[in-house]
């Protein structure tokens, strides 16, 4: 039996992986880098997760997995900035190796403090790391082939599945932390960076940064309702996240074109 849900999991988990990626990848066809990123770091994968540990485990253990993700939205908020600055200064592989140990660092260092404390930093962060992302010119994506697309999403699944897995026999706690660490956007960021270039990289990431408020929202929501609500609590998480959502990407900068193979630029909106 615990075999045959753990197959359930990773298949949906699967499922769900490819079809935010393709979705980020439409958009950033359409709108550039930096929506690319927002909607990379939507709670949409994590939220299937929330449902199958519910599901498995309980509503308790579902909220513990929740709580640990929100508490890890400061180390998510360290890696983005981090990992801009190093890509725009020094390239994509010392970028992601210091986001990587930013999100390690934080993530420890978080881990420490109370639940509540962690999510108030959180709120603060937030409100501050839009203003310490590198300033770089906003162009739109140049048109992306389709086994680029497909490699990217195929990518996608394997490392989604891959977590799933072991963070499924590792507990609520660490469920959390793996499932926080932006393994979508790191991706996208890497497909920017060597097709657009280091700008592009910068603007996924800043994408990034401008849409964890949806994902604290979700986390929170999801925390404080899952003993009363049970599953429904994953539906009350993603109305929180779409209410952040609706003000957050009113500050998400989009680059409009309407033919991505002349590069014309259209519109260019903070």
């Amino acid at each position: 039996m615990l075999a045959e849900k753990l197959v359930v999991v990773v298949l949906i988990s699967v499922f769900f992986a490819p079809a935010l990626m393709a979705a980020a990848s439409l958009i950033e066809r359409r709108l550039g880098p930096s929506a690319a990123g927002w909607v990379g770091a939507l709670p949409v994968a994590f939220a299937v997760a929330v449902i199958a540990v519910a599901v498995d485990s309980g509503p308790a253990t579902a909220a513990a997995m929740a709580l640990s993700a929100g508490v890890h939205v400061p180390a998510q908020v360290i890696f983005g900035v981090v990992f801009a600055r190093v890509l725009h200064r020094h390239g994509l592989l010392r970028g992601a190796v210091f986001g990587a140990l930013a999100y390690l660092v934080g993530a420890l260092l978080i881990e420490r403090l109370p639940a509540v404390l962690a999510v108030s930093i959180a709120v603060v962060v937030l409100s501050v790391a839009p203003r310490v992302m590198p300033s770089v010119p906003l162009l739109p994506a140049s048109a992306r082939r389709w086994p680029v697309t497909a490699l990217t999403c195929a990518g996608a699944a394997v490392i989604v599945a891959a977590a799933v897995v072991s963070s499924r026999l590792a507990g609520p706690g660490l469920t959390g932390a793996v499932a926080a660490f932006p393994t979508m956007c790191t991706m996208l960021t890497v497909v920017a960076v060597t097709r657009d270039g280091a700008s592009a990289g910068v603007h996924t990431l800043a994408g990034l940064v401008r849409s964890l408020p949806c994902y604290l929202a979700f986390c929170v929501t999801v925390a404080l309702s899952a003993a009363v609500a049970g599953t429904t609590c994953v539906g009350l998480g993603l109305l929180a996240c779409l209410a952040a959502a609706a003000l957050t990407w009113k500050r998400v900068p989009v680059a409009r074109t309407s033919a991505l193979d002349t590069g014309q630029v259209l519109e260019t909106a903070a």
